[in-house]
C-alpha cells in the first residue's frame, strides 16, 4: 500500500499551506486508485505556487483526520463503487458527523466518527472538509493502472472537481489553463 505525502512547492507544510489534497485509495486495485490519480492531476492543474499539498493515503479515516489537522480546508476525493451510474460520475458527498465512542477503531471508524473524535481531543482540523465520490465498478484485479475507460475521463473528473471547488471560499487557486 502506498502511503505518500508530497508538495512540489518547496517550503509548504501543513501550518502554511491553506489546502490539503487528498487522494484517498489503493493505488494497487485498479480504479480502487481514481482518489490518488484524481487529487495527483488536480494539485498538478494549480500550479507550482498554489497554497496547497497533496496527500495520498490509503490507511484509516483516523489517520486521515491526523493528517488534516493545521491546514484551513481539506478537499478529498475518494473511489465509490456503485454497479448502476455510469461510470466516472463525481459525487459530492456529505460527510455525515459522527459521535466520539468508545471503542473507535481503524477498521471502524469512518471519516465523521473520526472528526468528530479529533474536534473532542481539541486537534485542529480544518473547518471545511469537503469530500468527492467518483464512481468505480467493485475492484476485481490488482494493478497499479486504472481501467481505459476511467483513465479516459480522468481529466474531465478533475475539471468537474475544481469546478465545484471554485464555488468555495477560500480558493484553493486557480487550475493552470
Amino acid at each position: 500500500m502506498r502511503d505518500e505525502s508530497t508538495s512540489d512547492t518547496p517550503g509548504f507544510r501543513a501550518d502554511t499551506a491553506r489546502t490539503l489534497i487528498v487522494g484517498f485509495g489503493n493505488s494497487y486495485c485498479g480504479d480502487d486508485g481514481i482518489g490518488p490519480a484524481a487529487a495527483r492531476l488536480l494539485h498538478a492543474s494549480l500550479g507550482p505556487h498554489a497554497p496547497a499539498d497533496l496527500l495520498e493515503l490509503s490507511s484509516s479515516a483516523l489517520e486521515l483526520v491526523e493528517r488534516l489537522a493545521g491546514y484551513r480546508q481539506a478537499v478529498i476525493i475518494d473511489a465509490l463503487v456503485d454497479e448502476d451510474e455510469v461510470l466516472g460520475t463525481v459525487r459530492p458527498l456529505e460527510i455525515v458527523t459522527g459521535r466520539a465512542v468508545p471503542g473507535l477503531g481503524f477498521h471502524t471508524a469512518g471519516l465523521g466518527s473520526a472528526l468528530a473524535l479529533a474536534g473532542a481531543l481539541g486537534m485542529d482540523v480544518p473547518p471545511a472538509v469537503r469530500l468527492y465520490g467518483v464512481v468505480i465498478r467493485e475492484p476485481r484485479v490488482f494493478t497499479e493502472s486504472l481501467s481505459g475507460d476511467l483513465t479516459a475521463r480522468l481529466p474531465g473528473i478533475v475539471r468537474e472537481i475544481a469546478a465545484a471547488e471554485s464555488a468555495h471560499e477560500p480558493r484553493m487557486g486557480a487550475p493552470d489553463a
